[in-house]
């Protein structure tokens, strides 16, 4: 019997729930793609950012220890942090990044200019793509919202059309298990809710402030309450930042339903808080979301959403989807009667909702199926298939 694989995994593991859905739909493919044992090494990015490990020499050691690196998925290819050596969350410089000897996978990372993309940067950025895409050592995909069309605006369509499209894997999300959170008591029409306050100046950026947003969003909440009498809405947080705009949201709600028809999912971070959440999503007869996972791991269970669109990434996501019709603006200062309307029609037509939804899930299987020839072939080539 061969030796397992040794597998060292840099990403989130303890921030964002939705990155752990994104690992739960990875990993089981992942394995069947190598047809071997593997034995995982989670190695939290966040140590990082929190300057207990260091993109050192050490860190190449440990690297050197496995049998292949794989970075993400996550939004790791910012653009923005120009302090960076590689412009990117990846803060290696080039001299110990090629002391890595071992096979290195990019696995569907966001390209985010959001937060703007500095000239340094760039730079830095498209020094770190040239060296990538000049060895068969390292595989770069980019996930399916926006970032090969950012890279090809912001660095340039020869660098966007040598880089690989593959579908977040949240989108391939196991079933979650059990777990009830609604009221069992009546059988009431289920709303789910993901709103996202960080990066307020570009979330809010059409009102005077969050406090602003939150009120209007509550308006459409009990706007909806009022158009169908029996729903129920469930908050749900995918990291401690959403519980500050959810709190503010029910603080603006009439008292009667923030009491009896209104709750809010419990916040933890790590894979069995995703699998919570996740089964609030499957169970939900419509799902809101502002975060790019909270929008992609409904979709996933067949359950109708409509994204809530203040930043370029959800946009991206859906017109990639062909699923512009589900898509609400809501950086728009009066957004509250169109969310209400919307999440009428969605629940009255739920039929067409799936629909759409299932050709978008279509879509993706498709998009991760042409990418599993070249992923096959770079593992052969690295020996590293079974």
């Amino acid at each position: 019997m061969s030796s397992p694989l040794r597998l060292l995994h840099i990403a989130s593991f303890n921030g964002n729930i939705g990155d752990n859905a994104n690992h739960l739909g990875f990993r089981p493919w992942f394995e069947r793609q190598v047809n071997a044992t593997v034995t995982w090494t989670n190695l939290e990015i966040r140590e990082f950012y929190w300057r207990e490990r260091q993109w050192d020499e050490a860190l190449v050691e440990l690297i050197n220890t496995h049998d292949m690196l794989i970075i993400g998925g996550g939004n790791y290819f910012e653009l923005w942090v120009d302090d960076s050596p590689t412009g990117t969350s990846i803060a290696i410089n080039q001299e110990l990044f090629d002391r890595i000897k071992v096979p290195v996978f990019f696995n569907a990372l966001g390209v985010d200019p959001g937060q703007g993309v500095p000239c340094k940067s760039r730079k830095r950025f498209t020094t770190f793509l040239d060296r990538l895409l000049s060895s068969e050592q390292y595989l770069v995909s980019v996930r399916n919202d926006g970032a090969r069309d950012n890279l090809r605006h912001h660095i340039g369509p020869a660098y966007a059309d040598r880089v690989h499209d593959l579908p977040d894997h949240g989108f391939f999300v196991p079933d979650p298990g059990d777990f009830e959170l609604w009221n069992p008591e009546v059988r009431l029409r289920r709303i789910a809710i993901n709103l996202a306050c960080d990066m307020a100046e570009i979330r809010f950026a059409g009102f005077e402030n969050q406090l602003a947003f939150a009120r209007e969003f509550a308006n459409a909440i009990a706007a909806l309450a009022e158009r169908i009498p029996q729903s129920q809405f469930c908050f749900v947080p995918h990291i401690f930042r959403d519980l500050e705009i959810i709190s503010q949201v029910i603080g603006f709600l009439d008292d009667r339903l923030r009491r009896n028809r209104l709750i809010v999912a419990s916040y933890g971070s790590g894979d069995a808080a995703a699998r919570r959440s996740l089964c609030v999503y499957r169970s939900a007869d419509l799902v809101m979301g502002m975060r790019f996972h909270a929008n992609v791991c409904p979709m996933a269970f067949g359950t109708n959403v409509l994204g809530l669109s203040g930043y370029p990434q959800i946009e991206n996501l859906y017109r990639g989807l062909n699923l512009t019709a589900q898509l609400i603006n809501v950086a728009d200062a009066d957004f509250a009667t169109e969310v209400a309307r919307r999440a009428e029609l969605a629940l009255a037509n739920s039929n067409d909702f799936a629909a759409a939804g299932g050709q978008a899930l279509a879509l993706v299987n498709q998009q991760r199926s042409s990418f599993e020839p070249h992923f096959q072939s770079w593992l052969k080539q690295a020996s590293l298939a079974a």
